[in-house]
């Protein structure tokens, strides 16, 4: 090859990879910057919720706390979203989409910075109900509630149980919290520390909490069963050491609900909501410092309400202060964030013809309560 020839040719592959290498540039600076601009961060403190509760299919939204014109539709599923968690960083939302056809739930997860979406389970084609996933604190293992439905002759369902999803392996593994096939239960909730878990036993001749932990101490069981006739799961405590937790009691004119403390390592219990108190305590949710909780109660003296209101309770003592009082409203479903000072709540008005439920916030720093959105329902908190 003579010399103007191969200068020509080196010229041309000079060029081109230029041309390569800055296509390259492009895309990556495009990557980033869509990665920036759909960060969760930017938009500062942020919830998700289910919309429509009514007159449509539900899917997930998305919504800056201060600015509810940014409102975001995050999935377009024709079945709907039963439910879902966000993980601890907020950069992924796991949920369970419904099958049209079948009725029944796969777990999907969502990539907030990039939209992206992945099937985590296959329980549809193995004929099961996968739903209520919750991340645990390092946002890498899912607990969710797995349901065998049996399609042949003999229809029927099985048992819930807890199983476990583990998102550092490739594929996905999943299995069993137990072996056991006897430990049932339903609506996971991970302890903050994330060693661990606590569900509600489905066995109907024994009802109760059970808690399971991963790494027991030296002479510790591994699972625990606290007795409760109220259904719920109540609240486990950020360090697993405690759980609140509502129970039934026979009063004179009325069956009751009232909360109960449970001490973990010990295995002692004492009721929270103090007896004296003419009220009923219905929910409960701890807040990130470990020592308040956010609780529903109805007071059934001259401070009545026919719904629920909000108070803020000292785990000490059992003495509360108000967070949202209303008597026009009930309040149900709340969801501390991170830090604990934000709290999200669901409103329903009552003795409002076509009332719908309204999502809430209360600013704890300076004691505002806002409203966030109608007709929408379980709020959770994305970002702080």
């Amino acid at each position: 090859m003579s010399d103007d020839k191969a200068k020509k040719s080196a010229a041309r592959f000079s060029r081109f990879d230029v041309t390569v290498w800055l296509v390259a540039a492009l895309l990556l600076t495009a990557i980033v910057l869509v990665s920036y601009i759909g960060s969760p961060e930017r938009a500062g403190a942020t919830v998700a919720y289910l919309y429509p509760a009514y007159g449509g299919i539900q899917n997930i939204w998305m919504m800056p706390v201060n600015d509810s014109a940014s409102a975001m539709q995050l999935t377009n599923t024709p079945g709907g979203v039963w439910n879902f968690s966000v993980s601890p960083d907020g950069h992924f939302i796991a949920y369970a989409v419904r099958d049209p056809q079948t009725t029944l739930n796969d777990l999907w997860l969502l990539d907030l910075r990039t939209r992206q979406t992945q099937q985590l389970t296959n329980c549809v084609a193995e004929n099961a109900d996968c739903r209520t996933p919750e991340f645990q604190i390092g946002g890498k293992v899912i607990a969710y509630e797995r349901q065998t439905v049996n399609t042949g002759v003999t229809s029927g369902t099985g048992a819930i149980r807890i199983w476990l999803l583990d998102l550092t392996t490739q594929p996905y593994s999943t299995r069993p919290l137990s072996e056991d096939s006897q430990l049932i239960g339903h609506s996971p909730q991970w302890s903050a520390d994330g060693g661990t878990i606590a569900f509600f036993s489905a066995d109907i001749a024994n009802p109760g909490v059970l808690v399971y932990n991963f790494a027991p101490s030296e002479g510790e069981r591994t699972l625990k069963f606290i007795p409760g006739s109220n259904g719920s799961v109540g609240t486990l405590a950020p360090n697993g050491k405690q759980l609140v937790f509502p129970d039934i009691e026979q009063r004179p004119d009325r069956i009751a609900s009232y909360l109960k403390i449970a001490d973990l390592d010990g295995l002692q219990f004492r009721r929270l909501t103090p007896e004296s108190e003419p009220a009923e305590d219905e929910n409960a949710r701890w807040h990130p410092d470990g020592q308040q909780l956010a609780i529903s109660r109805r007071y059934l003296d001259d401070r009545f309400t026919q719904g629920y209101q909000l108070y803020l309770m000292q785990a000490s003592d059992g003495s509360v202060e108000p967070l949202a009082v209303d008597a026009q409203y009930t309040h149900g479903f709340f969801d501390w964030n991170r830090t604990g000072d934000k709290l999200l709540f669901q409103r329903f008005a009552l003795g409002v013809a076509d009332a719908k439920p309204e999502v809430w916030w209360r600013d704890m720093t300076s004691g505002d309560i806002k409203r966030l959105i109608e007709n929408a329902f379980y709020p959770r908190w994305v970002l702080p």
